[in-house]
């Protein structure tokens, strides 16, 4: 079984993904032309948060980043400092092509789960998303932090989930029994560990430093990784290239493969990929069954742009969370 991680949305990278994306969101609301670069990284008391902006948009970026750490479970003690940057004119015909050099993104799906990604990955998912509700909606669950991680690997016929979770005051051995019971009901052929190190009473980005754009295993950990998408729109390739492959791989799998591996390269300035490649589970070349025009970036803005589409794809990840317009 492919590993595979998935973080919840307290984990300080997770949070300061979470806050990059807003505000990509919060600019596109305001001007759908924007380009944008966007890094967070802090915790312990400070976020910073730096980047380039080609738009009209303006607004109060530090109220996006309360919402958005609030969403989370931050709501005190994180000071903003940010230095976003409007592009230099003699970098703005550049940086508005979406690329400096060619872009390599590739999308994969397997029939091996209804969300046609790999098992492990939405094992891990269908865990992560069944905590967060807990702590979101039960009142008994209150110990529960918003920081957090799922893992799932090991053999098909006896997999291993290891989690952690921050849990307040709550002892462990009661944390353990009840995060025990929810990982069971998702996963009941597995071994399931919980806090293995011991004790995780406060974590997140009140007490440990995060970064955004660090998650790059879109797809499991034996997977190729993909380049971040993180902080920038969609007409940059890496994100919407990303999700343009992610689509046209789950179109193979319906159309017959068990399983199928889509690259495409994008050249500076193009909205087309310049070159394409599909295979599916036995090598077999599909590349011929691959619509050039369907993989146009244009297609993202056109057709699959909304608001808070960014922060959606961020959460749980951009490969088999529900709701996104490419996992339809």
């Amino acid at each position: 079984m492919n590993p595979a991680r998935i973080r919840l949305p307290g984990h300080p990278d997770a949070a300061c993904d979470l806050v990059a994306e807003s505000i990509v969101d919060e600019y596109l609301r305001r001007d759908p032309k924007s380009r944008l670069n966007i890094s967070v990284t802090g915790g312990r008391g400070a976020l910073f948060v730096a980047g380039d902006a080609m738009s009209t948009a303006d607004f109060d970026i530090s109220q996006v980043i309360q919402r958005a750490l609030g969403s989370v479970g931050v709501m005190a003690g994180i000071e903003p400092f940010v230095s976003i940057e409007p592009v230099v004119a003699e970098r703005a015909t550049l940086f508005g092509t979406g690329t400096e050099s060619p872009v390599v993104v590739f999308g994969y799906a397997t029939s091996e789960t209804p969300e046609l990604a790999p098992k492990s990955l939405v094992t891990a998912m269908r865990i992560a998303r069944a905590l967060e509700e807990k702590r979101s909606t039960d009142d008994e669950w209150f110990w529960l932090g918003a920081d957090g991680e799922v893992f799932v690997d090991g053999e098909k016929t006896q997999p291993v989930v290891s989690i952690r979770v921050e849990h307040g005051s709550l002892a462990i051995e009661d944390v353990r029994q009840r995060v025990t019971e929810i990982a069971k009901g998702i996963a009941s052929d597995a071994t399931i560990r919980i806090n293995e190190l011991g004790r995780d009473e406060a974590r997140g980005l009140g007490n440990v430093m995060g970064a955004s754009g660090r998650e790059t295993q879109s797809y499991g950990a034996l997977m190729p990784s993909t380049p971040s998408v993180i902080g920038i729109d969609p007409l940059q390739p890496q994100k919407g290239g990303a999700w343009l492959a992610r689509w046209a791989a789950r179109d193979l799998v319906k159309r017959g493969a068990k399983a199928a591996m889509v690259r495409l390269m994008y050249l500076p300035g193009d909205r087309t990929p310049t070159r394409m490649s599909a295979r599916d589970e036995k090598g077999k070349d599909l590349t011929v069954l691959l619509d050039r025009e369907s993989l146009s970036l244009n297609r993202v803005i056109s057709e699959w742009m909304r608001p808070q589409l960014n922060v959606d794809a961020s959460r749980w990840g951009w490969v088999a969370s529900p709701g996104l317009p490419w996992e339809v």
